[in-house]
């Protein structure tokens, strides 16, 4: 098997475990994999332990606590590379003692043993709702495929992948300019074709407002949220993002803003091409790699550079944190799967690196943030969070 295969079969491995779906063969598989001493070690959070054996002692503790298995003391290799895939933390040395407890105790299926949640959330999917200039609103996760509406001379189409598509088919200029808005709830996200031919992915929570057919001039949209933009190059007529008080304008290019109302201000990640920020009388011209902050509170625009994956990755259908606050990882998880966050006393303090496949049920999040020493527990859609211990 080669190396790429075989990282893709522990990966499936690692979130079936996360699912509770893994049957004993396959945990005494992964565990048997994770103890061979292989080079690709499955990495440790920094933030849950100084070092990756105190880690290991930890989680060995807390199953040990659970299940009556004797405490562990873990011994690990300086040498071996540091990693982390899909599992998001620790998931091997987890899978490794559920198996242990599994073939020292009974021979009831390890699927068997995971907890049950009640009213378990499902990971978010594409729902929109489309308004149109005239009020009208296309719920597009239930509409069929084919035209929806037409608009000015511009038809709306909905295409066999679900996204929206807008075809100009109008002779001479518009005498009026009409708006649509496309609104994501928490729990969605939805693409769409612009009539200039960009392409916009939209967030959970997040909502567009565009006109039916752009000016010869320039290209002007509005958005509340968190959007993904592919723009069509015109040197003739440039685009621009207006979110709350910040304009980002553009020529052709590919860059993710990040701007709901709720976080500490509006990121804007450039992928390539190239844009500017403007707030108030300040302007930033970023270059591809760069992401640009807008302080909510005082306007300042900071820029530095970033990994520009982590702020895509929404789009390609992950959560990927590098040090984020652990209130600002619990806010990714009420949009997407439309619960609310309910603290039970003080905010944890910490931060959380990793990442998490979005197609995973709530209950495989709340284990990973469990071992990341964040105690919260799903009820009747909320997600109660608990003080640390």
């Amino acid at each position: 098997m080669s190396q790429e295969k075989e990282q893709s079969r522990y990966e499936v491995l690692a979130e079936k475990w996360l699912k509770g779906t893994i049957t004993p063969e396959e945990a005494q598989e992964y565990a048997a994999w994770y103890n061979a001493g292989q080079d690709d070690a499955v990495e440790i959070p920094v933030s849950f332990a100084a070092s990756e054996a105190e880690q290991e002692n930890r989680i060995w503790n807390q199953i040990a606590a659970r299940t009556g298995i004797p405490g562990h003391t873990a011994t690990v290799a300086p040498s071996r590379r540091r990693r982390w895939w899909a599992a998001a933390a620790v998931t091997a040395a987890i899978v490794t003692a559920g198996y242990c407890w599994h073939h020292w105790h009974t021979k009831t299926p390890l699927s068997q043993q995971m907890a049950t949640i009640v009213q378990d959330a499902a990971p978010g999917s594409d729902k929109a709702v489309l308004t149109l200039s005239n009020g009208r609103q296309i719920l597009l996760d239930s509409a069929g495929n084919g035209a929806l509406a037409q608009q000015g001379g511009v038809r709306i189409i909905k295409k066999e992948d679900g996204s929206i598509l807008y075809v100009d088919e109008h002779s001479g200029a518009l005498t009026d300019t009409l708006y649509n808005i496309m609104s994501v709830p928490k729990g969605g996200q939805y693409k769409l074709v612009l009539p200039d031919g960009s392409r916009v992915w939209l967030n959970a929570a997040s909502s567009l407002k565009y006109p039916v057919v752009f000016s010869n001039r320039e290209r002007s949209v509005e958005l509340n949220g968190e959007g993904y933009f592919e723009v069509a190059a015109s040197a003739s007529s440039p685009f621009s993002v207006k979110v709350r008080n910040t304009q980002i304008a553009v020529l052709g290019t590919s860059f993710n803003i990040m701007g709901y109302a709720d976080e500490n201000g509006i990121h804007t990640t450039l992928l390539n091409g190239a844009v500017k920020v403007k707030q108030g009388t300040t302007e930033k011209i970023l270059a591809p790699g760069q992401q640009a902050v807008v302080n909510n509170e005082n306007g300042h625009i900071s820029v530095g550079e970033t990994e520009t994956t982590l702020a895509t990755a929404w789009k390609d259908g992950q959560f990927r944190f590098s040090g984020n606050n652990i209130p600002m990882v619990l806010r990714q998880i009420s949009r997407w799967y439309n619960i609310d966050i309910v603290y039970q006393g003080s905010v944890p303090q910490g931060h959380i690196t990793g990442k998490v496949p979005r197609n995973m049920k709530l209950s495989g999040v709340i284990r990973i943030l469990e071992l990341s020493g964040i105690r919260c527990k799903q009820e009747a859609g909320r997600l109660l969070v608990f003080p640390s211990s």
